[in-house]
């Protein structure tokens, strides 16, 4: 309808103004009048001379009286003004048919068509046929501006087909030609909408425009959209292209405050500090609201709160912020988190979920944070109880639910509540099998003794549990000298058990010298023990012989025929270490002797856990106080062999923790002893001792304290006549004393160990039979009461003079009242292959001390 109105105000100017040459008409489609922000105004011309009227109306009158009636003329004028142009076309070509030789007033003519060629102009663009409208507009001379209908019709189609360099050069050549303030005014508007920047730049820099600008406000106000579109385009190419700083500057340049804003965001990441100016100026400059939102976060990341809070406090409607107030609390909240001030930490963090429960996942972290970072501080301190509860508090948030629990598992095992921990261990574990709960796990079943329960639950969880008690089992193996089990569990872990599990060879010498009665209780002897090893996993395998040379002196007494004996003892053994620790040893009495050998061994079993320590023996050993209780002899009369004591019993020992450094230990031992062609006798033996550890560097124990021994034997066969076995044997025998006993850390290219006591000692011998086997009345023999001080020292050393060679050697010494007794020993080891640090079983044996052989 608005173009129709255009068409009919033409046609009218066409009509009143026939001198102009034509008919003035304007855009009168709705898209277009929407683009140009206003209906263009038609201005109806008028004839300027009344001579000029005169004339006009003069031919129309002659006109009338050689062609159609006047009404017929009018109805033409009228189907135009009706904007009905195809049916004024087809009544002025009927009435030319109907009245020959009648011609047209020219103003007609043109008022029809011009009127016709805008309609169909106007349905070009209604149907956006844009090709149509250009080829249906008449040309326009360069210098001149085209109707405002025509204008804003080549604009609309130039613009549909989108050919920028046509639309750019339009728009110029229209903005230099034209001067009609409303056309100039709503193309400038328009051009800043649809340029590109070459062409925005082309009519920034447009004089005319500029001089339109100047003079007319409205025109005014759309350069200025110009300017600021091209600016914008400007901004974002220097953005896409990576030149942030220009940008920065065209924005700052500029003052727009959407250029500022988007400025700020530019460099919120990298400068906060000038992003937040940035989003201060637009704020200024009546921007949008959004760069509050930029100023509240780089205040934040600039680390001023305060600007941040002012930032939301000055807004239209804080309320509306609630998320930037939630935000400004977690800052505040990390701020005291940082500063140790964990429980603002923690208030301010719950506020934030206040203001915006989507923040809740931040918050959580941020709250439980401060309360893990408050219980370490507590568990620095030693306070596991704070540190507990300050760990549950943080499991309160989902964050750190996991955290919290850790960390409160951790304190119950600080705190002794071993089943509390392997409890939290173990849940941890089964909803996450890692690391830290499986070594918490793995820890508190050690200690609870919840070993094999943690093996079930890593053979169905999977995951590192079972590496973690592995090692754990491997550690502690280490710690307690399992050596052999420690390199089995974990065979790359400890650097110094390189070569422990190799197999080795040893040749030992012995030399033995005891006071006593020639022929008697007196002893010189030598030995030889070659022996060999084998190692596997756990388990020590060893097979060796021993060759001794003994010889006790010549009797002054004719009954007496003690001789110089050389005997062989072979034996095997097999260990295996672990919790519970096995020990094998199986040989014979002396080959080669006046009395038949004999099978003798023992097994030793001992178990250790928390420094509470439990030893069972069940043994059958030789007796060697003599040539004639290891060996026998034969009887001076008879020639009858008799001797070889074999000593048979069990054993148990225990050791009890008193506090940190302080243990208790108590042993008893019932054997029977029986030899050949020797009165039988039995024996009970009580121990305790309460010794204190003292812990020095470089010795893994170093141990004092006061002992007290007593022995009881049924008879005395303390004798070297037949029926006799040749060793001590009181009836009362009464021991106190003070012992030191020190050995310095394994693992090392040498290690030493050291055995003293200082003691006072009771004996009370009875009388005995000259032969105790015999039947009648005999002579007595012996007897006594005897007291003193005795004392004894035992050391042993090994040293690795070369990656596969060893030498260790003993030396140990007795003195008391009844008699001394002296032995030196020297042995070298080769372990093929080599090994790196020492142990205690590279300490040599002594050869005549069968209690000291098998050692689980």
């Amino acid at each position: 309808m608005l173009l129709r109105r255009l068409l009919r105000a033409a046609a009218v100017g066409a009509l009143i103004a026939p001198s102009f040459g034509g008919v003035m008409t304007a855009a009168a489609d709705p898209a277009l009048a929407g683009k140009a922000e206003g209906v263009i105004a038609i201005g109806i011309p008028t004839a300027d001379e009344p001579a000029q009227q005169q004339e006009a109306q003069a031919a129309a009158t002659q006109l009338v009286e050689i062609g159609p009636a006047p009404a017929d003329v009018q109805a033409v004028w009228d189907l135009g003004a009706a904007n009905q142009w195809n049916s004024a076309e087809d009544r002025l070509a009927g009435l030319k048919a109907a009245n020959p030789g009648w011609q047209p007033p020219r103003d007609l003519i043109a008022y029809v068509a011009n009127g016709a060629l805008d309609q169909r102009i106007a349905d070009a663009v209604a149907e956006h046929d844009w090709t149509t409208v250009l080829s249906a507009l008449p040309p326009v001379a360069a210098d001149k501006c085209e109707t405002p209908f025509r204008l804003f019709a080549r604009a609309d189609a130039l613009e549909g087909l989108g050919e920028p360099a046509a639309i750019n050069a339009f728009y110029v050549r229209a903005l230099t030609v034209c001067d009609a303030p409303d056309s100039v005014a709503t193309l400038a508007a328009r051009a800043a909408s649809v340029l590109d920047q070459d062409g925005l730049a082309a009519l920034r820099a447009l004089a005319p425009l500029q001089q339109s600008a100047s003079d007319n406000a409205q025109i005014g106000a759309a350069y200025a959209k110009i300017v600021q579109a091209d600016n914008r385009l400007q901004f974002n190419t220097a953005i896409n292209t990576g030149h942030i700083g220009a940008a920065v500057a065209l924005a700052d340049t500029s003052g727009d405050p959407d250029l500022l804003m988007q400025a700020g965001w530019a460099m919120l990441e990298t400068d906060p500090s000038g992003a937040g100016q940035r989003f201060s100026r637009s704020l200024a400059e009546s921007g949008p609201e959004d760069a509050r939102r930029g100023l509240v976060l780089a205040s934040l990341a600039s680390g001023d709160i305060s600007a941040a809070r002012a930032a939301v406090s000055t807004a239209p409607d804080p309320a509306s912020l609630a998320e930037l107030s939630g935000r400004i609390e977690l800052a505040d909240a990390r701020v005291h988190r940082e500063q140790g001030s964990w429980r603002e930490a923690v208030t301010l963090a719950n506020s934030a979920v206040t203001f915006f429960p989507a923040l809740a996942v931040d918050a959580g972290t941020i709250a439980g944070g401060a309360l893990l970072d408050a219980a370490g501080a507590a568990t620095e301190a030693g306070n596991y109880t704070k540190a507990r509860a300050l760990a549950l508090e943080a499991a309160d948030y989902a964050p750190t639910r996991r955290a919290g629990r850790m960390r409160a598992a951790w304190s119950d095992l600080r705190l002794g509540n071993d089943a509390a921990a392997a409890s939290l261990f173990s849940q941890l574990y089964v909803e996450s099998p890692e690391a830290e709960s499986a070594e918490g796990y793995a820890l508190a079943a050690q200690r609870t003794g919840g070993m094999d329960t943690a093996a079930a639950l890593a053979r169905t969880v999977g995951g590192p549990l079972d590496a973690r008690l592995t090692a754990l089992n491997a550690s502690a193996a280490f710690d307690q000298g399992d050596y052999l089990t420690a390199k089995a569990l974990a065979p790359d872990s400890f650097p110094p058990l390189e070569g422990i599990d190799s197999n080795w060879y040893r040749q030992a010498v012995a030399v033995r010298s005891q006071g006593g009665t020639s022929g008697q209780n007196r002893l010189s002897g030598v030995v030889s023990t070659t022996s060999a090893g084998l190692i596997r996993g756990r388990n020590r395998y060893e097979a060796g012989v021993s060759v001794y040379s003994l010889d006790p002196g010549r009797s002054a007494l004719p009954a007496i025929d003690a001789s110089r004996e050389t005997v062989a003892m072979p034996y095997l053994a097999w260990a295996r270490e672990g919790d519970t620790s096995i020990a094998v040893r199986v040989g014979v009495t002396p080959l080669n002797a006046d009395v038949d050998p004999a099978l003798v061994g023992e097994i030793a079993i001992a178990h250790e856990d928390a420094g509470r320590a439990v030893e069972a023996r069940a043994f059958t050993r030789p007796k060697m106080d003599s040539v004639l209780s290891f060996a026998g002899q034969r009887d001076a009369t008879t020639g009858e062999a008799f001797g070889r004591v074999i000593e048979s019993g069990v054993a148990l020992r225990g050791r009890l923790p008193v506090g940190k450094s302080n243990t208790l230990q108590a042993d008893i031992e019932a054997t029977s002893l029986h030899g050949e062609n020797t009165a039988d006798n039995s024996k009970l033996a009580l121990g305790v001792a309460a010794n204190r550890n003292f812990a020095r560097k470089g010795f893994a124990y170093l141990v004092s304290g006061l002992f007290y021994q007593f022995q009881s034997y049924d008879e005395n066969t303390n004798f070297f006549t037949p029926g006799h076995g040749g060793y001590f044997s009181p009836q009362t025998f009464h021991r106190t004393g003070v012992s030191l006993n020190a050995q310095t850390d394994p693992m090392k290219h040498w290690i030493l160990k050291a055995d003293a006591a200082v003691a006072y000692e009771s004996v009370s011998e009875d009388p005995a039979r000259a032969n105790p086997l015999m039947r009648g009345t005999q002579p007595l023999i012996g007897g006594s009461d005897s007291s003193g001080f005795a004392a004894a020292l035992d050391l042993s050393a090994a040293r690795r003079i070369a990656p596969e060679i060893i030498l260790s050697g003993n030396l140990s010494a007795i003195q008391s009242e009844a008699y001394e007794d002296v032995r030196v020993g020297l042995a070298l080891t080769w372990v093929p292959g080599g090994r790196d640090g020492l142990v205690r079983n590279d300490l040599p044996q002594d050869p005549f001390n069968p209690t000291a052989w098998t050692q689980p």
